[in-house]
């Protein structure tokens, strides 16, 4: 028979759906932390210019300068507190935190039938079952995605690590 070249193996749509998880797990993972902390920032910006807090209690408040200053403050802040229940953060935050999880699961199980491959020194039956099972949750995945539009500078980011970490000449692909 003739024989498939190194890049034909029908391994590589377990090694591809590999990289595309670790992809979406550091994806998701840094637009977590981008949305925690804009949420942070805004909670901070509230507290300070809450009647109520101690910092508005500060003697240098009644000075002439300082009331000039909270004067200014009060401008953003008030902004803030209409804007952001509009921003939704905290559902955002729990979709993320969803998606992620999701998505480091489907990768250790990619990562296994990997190491399966390796081991068995071949992609045999059990192994292409435990393939089809984790394209379907996958597949659930996708449509879970809690943007609309997707962030192409963290992307581009995200998929330059995952080529230095998981480059095409480190899989094993068996001779068949």
């Amino acid at each position: 028979g003739c024989r498939m070249s190194r890049e034909e193996h029908p391994v590589w749509s377990v090694y591809d759906r590999l990289r595309s998880a670790r992809l979406s797990v550091k994806y998701y993972s840094k637009k977590l932390q981008q949305t925690e902390k804009l949420n942070f920032w805004l909670e901070v910006v509230l507290l300070i210019a809450a009647p109520s807090s101690a910092v508005a209690g500060l003697w240098f408040w009644e000075s002439e300068y300082g009331q000039i200053i909270w004067k200014f403050l009060a401008i953003p802040a008030a902004i803030v507190a209409v804007l952001k229940p509009q921003l939704h953060l905290t559902k955002k935050i729990k979709d993320y935190e969803g998606v992620l999880s999701g998505y480091r699961i489907l990768e250790y199980d990619l990562m296994e039938i990997k190491i399966g491959i390796e081991q068995k020194k071949k992609y045999d039956a059990p192994l292409q079952e435990d393939f089809k099972r984790a394209q379907q949750r996958e597949r659930t995945l996708v449509g879970k995605n809690p943007e609309s539009c997707e962030d192409t500078r963290v992307k581009k980011l995200c998929q330059a690590e995952v080529a230095s970490e998981l480059p095409a000449n480190t899989f094993f692909v068996p001779e068949e």
